[in-house]
């Protein structure tokens, strides 16, 4: 990942980044509490998931941006994708792809649909976060899963070469 110079020519907010990583991090967690709630769950259901894809897109944005200028060859893995109709055929999902597929997703759903319990009445964050989109070349349908945890480590990995300020 970033290596441990100082790097100053990222165009990047580091430090705004980083807040939002904080800040999507912190819609995450607060929105199984803020569902109990009851004055507060219409103000969920207008806004937390327009609210977490925008942070999301922003932070995967920003942090491929800081792999290109880094040069880093990042390949921690933060999650799994699956292609073809049938999602049989999965692989590892680097941190560098799990941007990509942010950045290009056509659908983002900030929880796991394979997760939800049975008889909850709103699918809340459980971990991971889906990402349905199109693949190249056949077209043929991807669905990523971003280990949500492990993706927003490798933001602040990749972000601590550069100058906060």
């Amino acid at each position: 990942m970033a290596t441990t110079s100082q790097h100053t020519d990222a165009l990047i907010d580091v430090a705004a980044l980083r807040g939002d990583v904080y800040r999507l991090a912190a819609l995450l967690y607060a929105e199984r509490s803020v569902t109990e709630i009851e004055a507060l769950r219409m103000l969920l259901d207008d806004h937390h998931d327009r609210e977490v894809n925008r942070l999301l897109i922003w932070v995967a944005i920003a942090s491929r941006q800081l792999l290109d200028i880094d040069g880093s060859t990042e390949s921690e893995r933060c999650g799994r994708i699956y292609r073809g109709s049938s999602g049989e055929k999965w692989s590892d999902l680097s941190f560098r792809h799990a941007c990509n597929t942010v950045i290009h997703a056509v659908e983002i759903i900030p929880y796991d649909p394979d997760d939800i319990e049975e008889g909850e009445s709103r699918a809340c964050y459980n971990g991971r976060i889906a990402i349905r989109g199109k693949g190249r070349g056949k077209g043929a349908d991807i669905r990523a899963v971003i280990e949500f945890e492990k993706f927003a480590e490798c933001c602040v990995q990749v972000s601590s070469a550069f100058p906060r300020g």
